[in-house]
């Protein structure tokens, strides 16, 4: 019996550690950690038009995609997205991406409406403020970092910079 509890023991050790989701240590300097409820924020489109909260998006699942022109895991995602972003997610009236570019070392609105611009993107684009209210509102201290939102305003799932695409809840 003493033999049979130290195998299932072990293998619960070997479960636990070898196969369970790593989650990025970094996710711990942010300000919310999964499983927590995001204060309301607002965000205005690139071209100043449009304003966006999240009290607004209540019932929706939020995609806040912290992103650059110049990093080279930031253009990798957005080609996930590419232009034909309109045909991808036509059909999830239940989401609300949002990416949102800022004054980031070297972007600025000219800069991010160029590199919209080149690469035909038809995604909505967001533009942080001077102050990086936002940026500062979620923690972020790595780009890419993108925060998925429940329905509810509870925040679901993180990925600090090595893409969405290994988000558990984002296919």
């Amino acid at each position: 019996m003493k033999k049979l509890f130290k195998v299932v023991l072990l293998m619960g050790l070997i479960y636990n550690f070898g196969f369970s989701e790593e989650r990025d240590p970094r996710e711990k300097k942010l300000t919310y950690m999964i499983g927590e409820k995001v204060e309301n924020f607002e965000v205005k489109s690139l071209d100043g038009k449009k304003t966006i909260t999240l009290d607004e998006l209540k019932g929706k699942k939020v995609f806040l995609n912290f992103t650059t022109t110049w990093c080279p895991d930031c253009i990798a995602e957005k080609k996930i997205f590419g232009p034909e972003y309109d045909e991808k997610f036509k059909n999830m009236e239940n989401l609300e991406v949002i990416i949102v570019f800022g004054p980031y070392k070297t972007d600025n609105r000219e800069k991010v409406e160029k590199y919209i611009e080149e690469n035909n993107y038809k995604f909505p684009v967001y533009y942080d403020t001077e102050d990086k209210d936002l940026h500062t509102q979620f923690g972020v201290i790595n780009i890419p970092t993108t925060f998925l939102i429940d329905e509810n305003g509870v925040l679901e799932d993180v990925n600090v910079e090595s893409g969405y695409k290994n988000m558990k809840d984002f296919k």
